[in-house]
């Protein structure tokens, strides 16, 4: 899952570059990727946590962030003729994957940013095979209400299945 953020070339443009101005676009041509850069290393361990790190998010820091964790898994229910109701399938369960957009709400004034970073996280994820997770189907989504200052949010949670 890391790997197909990481390696989303508009994804993480989308996440890295200020824009100076509503004009100014992260996607420009005279911008460099990511992964041509010497600090993309820096870069990417800032703007994609696979842990729910927002501690470091302030008014001074000027960029967006894609937490990444683990939600609640629940057993999936099977319809059982012979006692003629649902019961937990013990070998299949539902696993819910979070994902919190963080947004800097000065770049979010001039370009719309949290809900371009929204669209392209669910054009990479939604309905997409995963390695080693399975299909992402996008469960729910909501604004984040408490943000750190300074920062707007939303969270987009993914289920898919797992077997035990």
């Amino acid at each position: 899952m890391y790997k197909a953020l990481v390696s989303n070339k508009k994804l993480m443009r989308l996440l890295h570059y200020v824009p100076k101005n509503a004009f100014d676009s992260p996607l420009s041509p005279d911008k460099k990727d990511i992964n041509e850069l010497k600090n993309k290393d820096e870069i990417i361990k800032k703007v994609i946590s696979p842990t729910d790190k927002r501690y470091d998010l302030d008014l001074e820091s000027q960029f967006c962030r894609i937490c990444f964790y683990t939600g609640s898994r629940q057993l999936q229910k099977s319809y059982n003729n012979s006692a003629r109701r649902l019961q937990d399938n013990i070998y299949v369960a539902d696993q819910i994957y979070n994902f919190d957009v963080y947004v800097h709400v000065d770049i979010d004034n001039e370009d719309m940013r949290l809900g371009w970073i929204c669209n392209t996280l669910n054009e990479i994820l939604d309905n997409q095979q995963i390695t080693d997770i399975g299909n992402f189907r996008l469960a729910f989504s909501s604004p984040i209400d408490k943000t750190p200052d300074g920062f707007i949010g939303y969270k987009m949670a993914y289920i898919t299945n797992s077997l035990q």
